[in-house]
């Protein structure tokens, strides 16, 4: 039989007796019947024509019917709890065959007691026996560990050498969800042939209700609400969003997470993927964000893309998406179900838009530290750019402060980020200097820590100016570009010395500031008084509250 072309059908085996847990194919999950989900996912497959439910029971042909689904009544000898499946998928097949006058080419058991399974799941197993020529192909989820078993009364571990589990040797267990086999398969009277294949699913995917613990698990699964980010991060922008977004989804924990960017955010796309998200990647361009959006079903979006257009916004809210932003100032901002602008004023006024401080997600590296006592001498400078640095702020402010530096015994600690473009501009100019005092860290994960330790901070325009306010460190600033001039926060009545637009800063107004900010005591400390007074230590949980309460 050419199984390469031709109907495949899923049949779905559904008693109405269950020991375990009673009616339990009925049983409601989610706010639907369980039988529901495998049901919806069958008649959701590309691959398949035709879904069939076995059952000796009528309440459960009902409901089936209503779904959507055939039902074929089993004889009573095939509802016993101690008949295997084949006979009975075997029986469902022959009486749709000859009901129907078709005869069927791959056959797909879906189990009603794994409501998680999706569409593409049994998609995959019946393209792995096409594709790959097989008798049988079934879901199966890495079922690594640690294990022991009892021989003779003593326990004997089944491993040689106790390693990370991640290290062991591959094991698959099944997950009885799916299980796709020829027709021909079938005849033999059993659904495992000679030739079987493995699909891989995912842990939160393999669920096989069995007991109420795992019915309160998979609806907890089920109840989940999806959110999705879509974030930049490339040279010209840096990688503060993907931090900022990475930080929300730690929180998140209760919904399901999807990253989106596009294929010029290089950064944010590795940065993200290291943190162990998923995420995917469209072609450039508003409309191929909207739609890759859209096509993910999502409850909520979150982006941190810096000015979105209207049109974008209104295309995504048409789905019925809530819409959040970050640092938008387009106009998109006025559609949008929530925008937050931490750093910059109330330029759009609407009860929507969240601006100032006090809405500056600080990230706990920060919240949980012991604040450095401050002394009267400056002996540690902290020079950091950003992800990208595009300026070279790094290199120009260095060599404009290190003979000052150098006279007074001033240490020079310089953290580079993962998208430092300028390493050979830095690498030169340091090789002519006697850098015994100077430090360069690169790409650290302990900023926190460097931040803490330094008398003065010398930073762009960001996300860092607030990072050093919550550690009250006195900060010079200089704007990488015009974007960044507009942030508010970065003003004296919050303890910052800002220089303006770099490209309007010289070498001397740069020794000038930080002169002052070295020699003048009682300037410093006045500048750290304000930053204490500031309140950011409660700006994520203001956000996360806002975010949660949106999607309920």
């Amino acid at each position: 039989m050419n199984i390469t072309s031709g109907k495949n059908v899923v049949v779905i085996p559904a008693r109405g007796g269950s020991k375990g847990i009673p009616r339990k194919n009925l049983r409601p999950v989610a706010g639907f019947p369980m039988i529901y989900y495998s049901i919806n996912a069958a008649l959701n497959a590309r691959s398949i024509s035709r879904v069939i439910v076995t059952t000796e029971d009528e309440e459960i042909a009902l409901f089936s019917e209503r779904f959507g689904a055939e039902v074929i009544m089993r004889p009573p000898d095939l509802a016993d709890d101690v008949i295997p499946l084949d006979p009975v998928i075997l029986h469902a097949v022959t009486e749709a065959e000859e009901e129907n006058n078709e005869e069927y080419h791959i056959v797909v058991t879906v189990q009603p007691t794994s409501p998680l399974i999706q569409s593409f799941d049994i998609d995959t197993v019946v393209e792995k026996i096409k594709n790959d020529d097989l008798d049988t192909a079934q879901t199966v989820v890495d079922d690594r560990h640690l294990c022991w078993t009892v021989q003779d009364g003593k326990a004997s571990p089944l491993y040689n050498k106790r390693v990370n589990r991640q290290l062991l040797p591959v094991n698959y267990r099944e997950t009885g969800a799916v299980i796709g086999c020829t027709r021909g398969q079938i005849d033999t009277g059993s659904r495992i042939g000679k030739k079987v294949g493995l699909v891989e699913v995912p842990q939160n995917r393999s669920f096989d209700i069995d007991s109420f613990s795992d019915l309160f698990l998979c609806e907890a699964m089920l109840n989940r609400k999806k959110i999705v980010f879509t974030v930049i991060g490339h040279s010209a922008v840096g990688l503060g969003h993907a931090f900022r977004a990475v930080m929300l989804a730690h929180e998140l924990v209760n919904y399901e997470l999807l990253f989106i960017c596009d294929e010029q955010s290089d950064l944010a796309i590795n940065y993200i993927r290291e943190q162990n998200y998923n995420v995917l990647v469209c072609p450039n361009g508003c409309e191929h964000l909207a739609t890759a959006v859209i096509e993910q079903n999502a409850d909520m979006v979150i982006n941190d893309i810096l000015d979105t257009e209207k049109a974008y916004i209104e295309s995504i809210k048409q789905h019925d998406i809530k819409v959040v932003n970050f640092e938008d100032l387009g106009s998109g901002a006025v559609v949008s179900d929530l925008v937050v602008n931490a750093l910059y004023p109330d330029v759009i006024k609407s009860s929507h838009i969240l601006s100032g401080e006090k809405y500056f997600c600080v990230r706990d590296e920060f919240l949980y530290i012991n604040r450095r006592e401050r002394t009267d001498s400056v002996q540690r400078v902290l020079l950091t750019f950003g992800g990208v640095d595009e300026g070279n702020l790094t290199t120009r402010v260095l060599s404009s402060i290190y003979d000052f530096c150098h006279e007074r015994e001033i240490e020079v600690v310089i953290v580079l980020g993962p998208g430092f473009e300028n390493k050979n501009a830095l690498e030169s100019y340091m090789s002519g200097i006697k850098t015994l005092r100077v430090k360069v860290y690169d790409k650290t994960k302990r900023i926190s820590d460097l931040m803490n330790s330094a008398d003065i901070a010398v930073t762009s325009g960001g996300r860092t100016v607030l990072e050093l306010a919550s550690l009250e460190v006195p900060t010079i600033v200089i704007c990488q570009n015009k974007r960044e001039t507009t942030h508010s926060f970065a003003s004296s009545r919050n303890g910052v010395l800002n220089l303006g637009y770099r490209g309007d800063v010289s070498r001397e107004d740069i020794l000038s500031a930080f002169d002052k900010m070295v020699n003048d005591n009682n300037f410093r400390s006045e500048m750290s008084l304000r930053m204490a007074a500031l309140d950011l230590t409660l700006g994520k949980q203001r956000v996360i509250k806002k975010l949660v309460s949106l999607i309920k």
